[in-house]
């Protein structure tokens, strides 16, 4: 169940690179940094949960799907192309007829209990979603995961 929620934080991550035309190799490096992130915090809340979870349905095929055409995805890319001047709420308005967008909500969720905990910094890809998410940081932050090692 945690993967299913936490995708949702990564898809939007995917989408932002997506909007601003970054290409597959970011995309790629996101989504391997997303299941390392998704992975890390499931085995800290949950240390019994097994590493070949995260290789099956629920785990990396899921989150594949939903980076490469998720609504979580589909919405974060027309903001990064609108350049923030439209809310990711209005855009999920526009774009999903009716359907929730669950990544934001989840990157608040998430944010909450890595702050919580003392845990943003051994997550920079969740904790930048949630800054560009909150208005706290540009949308081209998207990438600057890729400066901290993990």
């Amino acid at each position: 169940e945690m993967c299913g929620t936490l995708k949702d934080v990564v898809a939007l991550a995917a989408g932002f690179s997506d909007g601003l035309g970054m290409g597959s190799n970011t995309k790629a490096a996101i989504i391997r940094q997303g299941l390392a992130e998704m992975r890390r915090l499931s085995k800290k809340m949950f240390p019994c949960v097994r590493d070949e979870t995260f290789l099956e349905s629920c785990g990396v095929a899921d989150l594949v799907a939903s980076c490469y055409g998720g609504r979580n995805r589909r919405v974060a890319e027309a903001f990064a192309r609108a350049g923030g001047e439209k809310s990711m709420e209005a855009l999920a308005g526009e774009l999903l007829g009716g359907q929730k967008l669950q990544g934001a909500l989840t990157a608040n969720e998430v944010h909450q209990v890595l702050e919580s905990n003392g845990w943003t910094d051994d997550f920079p890809l969740f904790t930048t979603v949630w800054k560009i998410v909150n208005g706290l940081a540009d949308v081209q932050s998207i990438t600057s995961f890729m400066a901290i090692q993990h």
